[in-house]
């Protein structure tokens, strides 16, 4: 009888330590998927930046009004509903480099951790140049340096 005793006093020990444990485990599962969010709308926001300014950049001989204006057009298409948690703003510059800007901002998602700090979520910037391209010259210079490497190799 003496056994069956101590197995009823210590029958609750597992609830206590699983109140302490489970919190701290689904907010380590949180902040993993949360971090991953995060990543993800950095990487697209780069992406993005990168394919817009290419396709600034491409508008070779065109005034810059006009290339700005096809790369808004480029950006307006493609970050359309695409950021997981970030509402995004961006700027587009253009002199003699397509200059794109994204911008966002995610909230922190746990109130209770704000208050922590004085940020209430993360800022994401991403800014992405790229010089005019003129793709002729662009094609000839690299057959001149494949050429000029394969002179060198015999």
């Amino acid at each position: 009888m003496g056994d069956n005793r101590n197995k009823r006093n210590l029958g609750g020990y597992m609830t206590v330590e699983a109140t302490l444990i489970m919190p701290v485990v689904l907010y380590v599962c949180f902040f993993i998927a949360y971090t991953g969010i995060f990543i993800y709308d950095r990487c697209v926001m780069k992406q993005d930046a990168f394919r817009v300014a290419l396709r600034g950049s491409s508008m070779y001989g065109q005034d810059n009004e006009e290339a700005c204006y096809v790369a808004e057009k480029q950006m307006e298409a493609i970050s359309s509903d695409k950021y997981i948690a970030t509402e995004s703003t961006y700027e587009i510059t253009v002199r003699d480099r397509v200059s794109v800007s994204v911008s966002g901002y995610v909230d922190m998602p746990f109130w209770g951790l704000a208050g922590l700090s004085e940020e209430k979520g993360f800022a994401i910037t991403e800014t992405v140049e790229c010089k005019d391209l003129y793709p002729a010259l662009f094609i000839r210079m690299c057959r001149q340096i494949t050429e000029t490497m394969e002179k060198g190799v015999d």
